[in-house]
């Protein structure tokens, strides 16, 4: 997987705090870390933009 910010090599990563365990993608590069949450969150984000410039055609 590239990294979509620098195009660098992700490795995944096992993330955890007190009560919670995720794995992430993480580049080694920039040091850029997408997981489930953040990659939805950009997708929806991206949908609304999108569809507001359909809109105001």
């Amino acid at each position: 997987m590239d990294c979509p910010k620098c195009r660098g090599m992700m490795l995944l990563e096992r993330f955890s705090d007190f009560f919670l365990v995720f794995y992430a993608w993480k580049c080694i590069n920039c040091g850029a870390i997408i997981d489930r949450t953040i990659s939805n969150n950009r997708s929806k984000s991206l949908a609304a933009q999108e569809s507001q410039a359909v809109a105001s055609r």
